[in-house]
């Protein structure tokens, strides 16, 4: 990945150059066992990640306090040696975003120091089974018993579901239908009635996105996070401002992964005649694509990442950011596999890997009609309520 660009500081720059480091001596010699392993998540990955899952929390609560953009720059480089290393981190980046959103002070007090620790990894729970991510006909439900919470229900595609060790599970309170009926909890991964489903993927082995079945689960009325009736604002806001960035980041660490593999593939390792496949103009041309590709997907993640940390409101631009590095990362792959041949096929070959890697980044967060249909929204009601703005609102209060 180029080192220059108008949206980094020297500070990124070192933190790029500290990731890219780790990520080469101790992440990259796991991915074959990572593989061979499939679809179950590397806990001995936690401490090699574990300093920068605060890099979003306050200093006030231990965290490192660097921005959206900092973060892009670390899940973006982590990603260039494993994608699923890269989802690991950005999904409980992305689940301790409640608490840091919307927990009191006392869950703050109590889960932000240790997540910035590495101590505690938290996971996001919203998406169900029946229903997808239509938040409003959500089965998962929860009563109120004498100062507890008593929760049944099931969630499905939860990033690090086995990994977690606290959940932030959006559940209805209310009545079916109603945005007000949402509320969001803080479940405690070793509470009883509490179990992990297994749901194998076919990419990002390493990386987990398995369902939650929740039965009877007990937690006390102050591991509401926000206000009760306040869960669907919980799981847009997190959403739209961490979760689109965050995949998009995901998604250019594995396009960068992509040009890395076949760049060295045409020009060094596959001989033709008396010199190199990257000889052919034609193959000279895919391979000009998916650096163009790769530099507007660059732009589109750091500009959209640079505005969240100047507090700009920039939803249209957080949509963009997935929208534009799903499409092209998927269509950089399809230029791999081609320049490739049989051996994309390979098991064991880079270019096999990513082509399923780049696949699952498509319907987290929404696939790319969703991301259309938000912009649409924005352009045709640009004063419509912005998450960004609310995220940079909360920052300002805090």
């Amino acid at each position: 990945m180029p080192t220059t660009s108008p949206y980094l500081t020297d500070e990124h720059e070192r933190l790029r150059e500290q990731v890219k480091s780790i990520a080469d001596a101790e992440i990259a010699p796991r991915v074959a066992g990572m593989e061979s392993r499939g679809p179950h998540t590397d806990r001995e990955l936690r401490p090699i990640m574990g300093e920068w899952l605060g890099l979003l929390i306050g200093s006030e609560w231990g965290g490192r306090d660097e921005g959206h953009l900092a973060k892009t720059v670390a899940v973006t480089e982590v990603s260039r040696v494993s994608g699923a290393a890269g989802a690991i981190l950005q999904a409980s980046i992305l689940g301790a975003a409640p608490i840091i959103e919307y927990g009191s002070d006392e869950l703050r007090r109590t889960w932000l120091p240790a997540i910035a620790a590495s101590e505690v990894w938290p996971s996001i729970a919203v998406t169900e089974p029946r229903h997808g991510s239509h938040l409003l006909d959500m089965d998962s439900t929860a009563r109120f018993d004498n100062g507890e919470l008593v929760i049944d229900g099931a969630k499905e595609f939860i990033g690090n579901a086995d990994l977690a060790d606290i959940h932030c599970v959006v559940v209805r309170t209310g009545e079916r239908g109603n945005a007000r009926g949402l509320t969001a909890v803080l479940v405690e991964a070793e509470r009883d009635g509490v179990e992990v489903v297994h749901r194998p993927s076919s990419g990002l082995h390493g990386f987990s996105v398995d369902g939650l079945r929740l039965d009877g689960v007990r937690v006390p009325e102050s591991n509401i996070i926000g206000e009760v009736g306040g869960g669907h604002n919980v799981a847009l806001l997190s959403s739209v401002v961490y979760g689109r960035l965050n995949l998009a980041a995901v998604a250019l660490g594995i396009h960068q992964q992509a040009l890395d593999v076949t760049t060295r593939w045409v020009s060094v390792e596959r001989e033709r005649y008396n010199g190199y496949l990257s000889d052919v103009k034609m193959v000279r041309r895919r391979l000009s694509e998916m650096a163009f590709r790769l530099m507007q997907a660059e732009l589109a993640a750091y500009h959209a990442a640079y505005l969240l940390d100047q507090g700009q409101p920039c939803d249209r631009w957080l949509y963009n950011a997935k929208l534009v590095n799903n499409r092209h990362g998927v269509a950089s792959a399809e230029d791999a596999k081609q320049l490739h041949g049989g051996h994309a096929t390979r098991v064991g070959n880079p270019c096999e890997r990513i082509l399923r890697d780049i696949q699952l980044i498509n319907a987290p967060a929404g696939p790319d009609d969703i991301q259309l249909k938000y912009i649409a929204d924005d352009v045709l009601e640009p004063a419509r309520h912005q998450w960004s703005a609310e995220h940079a609102s909360r920052r300002r209060a805090a």
